[in-house]
């Protein structure tokens, strides 16, 4: 009699055990496609699409990082490359930018390709290595003849030397050289600068305190120091006229009128150095800007 409840028993078991491995079989038919969909998004292509969406749409930082991954894939793409190069400068991350380019062309650093070349000094440009990359100019073999001339006007005029970058510019538009007509006018700008004089400054100051200042356009500070001075000598005189070469009154004053009256004349070389310093930067912010911003 109990055989029958055992074999209504066991058939319940085989049920469920069969209904499970459906459940199963089911769910890893419907993972198989969710894998692929996910393996897929990953491909080089997708990677590539997704890469170029991020560099268009100016998320530089994360570009880097995705054209990073495609070189993994294809390290020989020039235009991964290029493109890598320019997330890193774009994005303001200029070391890894450099860094890189040595760890991909190292011993061919000077034969890599003209838009490369041109990247790497950019970002030279912008980090201020001059020396870098003058040298850099003088033994790559792949830069043209027009671009070489732009480089060397960046170079000549973030250097500070006006006169030279202004005749360099005019030589070489003479010569047909083609040079873009935002340098021509920094330059012309540039050379049409006055700069400050810190003898002239010192001088001024020493004759009439403040002046130096006011010749630096420094009016408030010029105002503050002729006022210092002045009213600390009137007081020194006071005293000396009231109670002779004795006065400790007169004494004191002279002491606080000397120390302004000096302090005021290397106040004022500090304030013409500081004026020239000014009006460098604003012509290096200029070429910085036209480096940094351009994509080409």
């Amino acid at each position: 009699m109990t055989y029958p409840v055992k074999i209504n028993m066991r058939l319940k078991f085989l049920q469920i055990n069969l209904v499970s491995r459906i459940i199963i079989i089911c769910f890893l038919l419907l993972l198989l496609p969710l894998k692929s969909i996910a393996q897929d998004l990953y491909d080089l292509e997708n990677s590539r699409k997704y890469a170029e969406y991020l560099f268009s749409s100016q998320q530089h930082s994360l570009a880097a990082e995705e054209y990073e991954r495609l070189i993994y894939f294809d390290e020989d793409n020039a235009g991964f490359r290029l493109n890598l190069i320019k997330s890193y400068r774009l994005s303001g991350d200029l070391n890894s930018g450099i860094n890189r380019i040595y760890s991909l062309y190292g011993g061919s650093l000077y034969q890599m390709p003209e838009n490369l070349s041109k990247e790497f000094l950019k970002m030279e440009l912008l980090t201020d290595s001059l020396p870098e990359v003058l040298d850099f100019l003088n033994r790559n073999k792949t830069i043209s003849g027009s671009n070489r001339a732009v480089f060397q006007s960046y170079s000549l005029l973030l250097a500070g030397d006006y006169v030279k970058s202004g005749m360099f510019i005019r030589n070489a538009i003479s010569d047909n050289t083609p040079i873009p007509l935002n340098i021509l006018m920094i330059s012309e700008k540039a050379e049409r600068m006055k700069l400050k004089s810190p003898f002239i400054a010192a001088g001024l100051s020493a004759v009439v305190p403040g002046s130096g200042k006011f010749y630096t356009k420094n009016w408030t500070d010029g105002l503050i120091s002729l006022m210092f001075v002045a009213t600390n000598a009137w007081q020194a005189y006071r005293g000396f006229n009231a109670d002779g070469v004795n006065s400790a009154y007169g004494w004191i004053f002279i002491g606080l009128s000397s120390s302004f009256y000096i302090g005021n004349i290397f106040g004022s070389v500090k304030a013409a150095k500081r004026y020239n310093k000014n009006k460098k930067n604003e012509i290096d912010n200029q070429i910085y800007e036209i480096v940094r911003s351009d994509t080409d």
